[in-house]
């Protein structure tokens, strides 16, 4: 750090200059003293070269997990239970260096935290920059940065599905809660006979039992695509249809239709899927 406080000059034509910034080149005449009092228009710098900035996080990939049952007390009007289980990164700043006053994060999803390790969840899957900035007793500043991976899956157990000819039948949809930026979505639907007819291995071959799949692209509260990735009559009592989606990179939500059209009943359907995020 450098201070110039007072300078004497003398001398004939004598010109006085400092180490600092300053507006006008002073001229004296021979055998004329004076006292300049100078002062800088910067603050002195401090230079800390020891001071960094240094991230430790427990893992850089995480998964959410998302389940949800409807239950229904035979009025037709299902409740959803849903239990959400994010997953907690522990960060800390401890190995970072230099004279220290303060430890800043941004977890890049609207959120700070102040202090040298704490710990944070995403509500919403999908790729997020950490940033840890540090500052010392000068005002000095470092920063070091960290991506994190937020993965989703989910598991949802749809109410009893009945066939679209039916007075009573309902929709037997299933939201992927796809994000932007999601590049994989893989997973499967699983449906049963419910046991309260005729089973699926008994019945003639016009009346086996039947079940479509289709996927369904939207765009707000919109459907924009849709494909039908299943539409197959079988005589047996379970059947699991997979299915996968390499989605667009355009931030719109995948559902998932199920539907039958024989009048026998499929009981609790079961979905469950796995969404990758870059």
């Amino acid at each position: 750090m450098i201070f110039v406080a007072l300078l004497l000059v003398s001398g004939s034509g004598a010109y006085a200059y400092t180490e600092g910034v300053f507006d006008d080149i002073l001229e004296f005449n021979e055998d004329e003293d004076e006292i300049i009092d100078s002062v800088p228009d910067e603050k002195p710098v401090v230079i800390e070269n020891d001071l960094a900035a240094f991230i430790s996080v427990s893992a850089n990939v995480g998964t959410n997990f998302y389940s949800m049952e409807e239950v229904d007390d035979g009025d037709n009007n299902e409740v959803e239970e849903i239990v959400w289980n994010n997953f907690s990164f522990q960060f800390d700043g401890k190995q970072s260096s230099g004279k220290i006053d303060n430890y800043t994060w941004n977890f890049g999803d609207g959120n700070t935290f102040y202090g040298v390790e704490g710990e944070h969840s995403y509500e919403l899957p999908g790729k997020y920059m950490v940033t840890l900035t540090v500052i010392s007793p000068s005002g000095n500043t470092a920063s070091n940065q960290t991506e994190i991976t937020v993965n989703f899956d989910g598991y949802v157990i749809s109410d009893n599905m009945e066939c679209t000819c039916a007075p009573t039948a309902k929709v037997t949809q299933i939201d992927l809660k796809i994000e932007e930026n999601a590049v994989n979505i893989f997973g499967e639907t699983t449906v049963t006979h419910d046991g309260s007819s005729e089973d699926c291995t008994q019945r003639l071959a016009i009346q086996q039992c039947h079940l479509r799949v289709t996927i369904q692209e939207y765009s707000g509260g919109s459907v924009v695509s849709e494909e039908i990735i299943f539409d197959e009559t079988f005589a047996t009592n379970t059947k699991t249809v997979p299915f996968s989606i390499s989605p667009m990179d355009n931030g719109n939500n995948y559902k998932i239709l199920l539907e039958t059209d024989q009048i026998r009943d499929w009981h609790k359907p079961n979905t469950e899927w796995f969404v990758e995020y870059e």
